[in-house]
């Protein structure tokens, strides 16, 4: 972990305020805040997420007010998911009152009421929970991203349905709590990245109610684990982020073997009479073009003869 060197303790062992200031004139140090350092060779390896990481702790340990903690999309950082599709340029603080929210060019102070109970400690920094931290995010970020954070909090941190409920239920005149409470409402820990995640908010957006994570089965047994199944329509959804062609491909494998087992797969799927729809992101900003593309697999399906194969759950 990348560590925040502090004016009193660099005094402490020896350094002067002139060295201090020569060590960011000559870029050997990076100034994150008055009287907080990181060495800035290992600050500029860092993703952007952990540098956010960084940052916000900078930030939070030169706050001055005992009630601040971190929240929103940093304490998503703390907390360990994955937020670099979000705006990661200022640091979000929540202090526990009910007015005096403000904003600088690095930091947006929040201002809201929390319980004890929604605070939590992680490496020494004060946080809101999981649970508060997507309630938060459910009622400032737009519908996608927030549904993208919390169901990679469900996924990877088993966070429920009902925990961010609760914290909803314990705040009812929020402003924006129906914001919330609808992507409480849809989260969905079975998305396995975000781009399924997405994709799910189009396919409801479209009408469809898709079962995800289907197991299929033909008569030589279950072949097929599959994103996404339309029951009435007899098509299958699959998501294609790329990914498994590239770093992800199984050792002792190349991303032509990968397709090629892909490849079979479909067929395989075919034969047993449902129909394949494959959406890549740029897809997803054509919503239309998805609308056609599963019309005319509902058509041939239709078309076909009875599936037989077995839609597991």
């Amino acid at each position: 972990m990348t560590r925040i060197v502090s004016r009193s303790d660099a005094l402490a062992r020896g350094f002067s305020d002139a060295e201090l200031q020569r060590y960011c004139r000559t870029k050997a140090w990076r100034r994150l805040r008055p009287g907080k350092f990181v060495s800035r060779s290992e600050f500029d390896t860092l993703s952007a997420t952990e540098k956010h990481r960084v940052v916000a702790e900078a930030v939070y340990k030169s706050a001055t007010a005992d009630d601040t903690v971190l929240s929103h999309v940093s304490a998503a950082v703390f907390h360990g998911l994955d937020v670099e599709a979000s705006d990661l340029r200022r640091v979000h603080l929540t202090r526990n009152r009910i007015g005096g929210s403000r904003k600088s060019k690095l930091r947006i102070v929040h201002a809201a009421a929390y319980s004890p109970s929604e605070v939590t400690l992680v490496d020494g920094v004060r946080v809101t929970t999981l649970a508060r931290t997507i309630a938060d995010i459910g009622r400032s970020l737009t519908f996608e991203n927030a549904v993208c954070l919390a169901d990679l909090a469900a996924r990877r941190k088993k966070l429920t349905r009902d925990q961010v409920l609760a914290v909803l239920d314990a705040c009812p005149t929020h402003p924006d709590n129906r914001k919330a409470r609808r992507v409480a409402n849809f989260m969905d820990g079975r998305a396995e990245s975000g781009g399924e995640s997405l994709c799910r908010i189009v396919l409801h957006e479209l009408g469809y109610a898709p079962r995800l994570q289907v197991g299929l089965a033909d008569a030589d047994g279950e072949f097929a684990r599959v994103d996404f199944y339309l029951d009435d329509i007899f098509t299958v959804v699959e998501f294609d982020g790329r990914i498994k062609y590239g770093r992800l491909v199984p050792e002792g494998q190349t991303p032509s073997d990968v397709a090629w087992k892909e490849k079979r797969r479909e067929d395989r799927i075919r034969s047993g009479g449902a129909q394949v729809v494959r959406l890549t992101y740029d897809d997803l900003q054509h919503p239309e073009r998805i609308a056609r593309s599963i019309r005319a697999a509902a058509d041939r399906a239709r078309k076909s003869p009875p599936p037989t194969l077995t839609i597991g759950r």
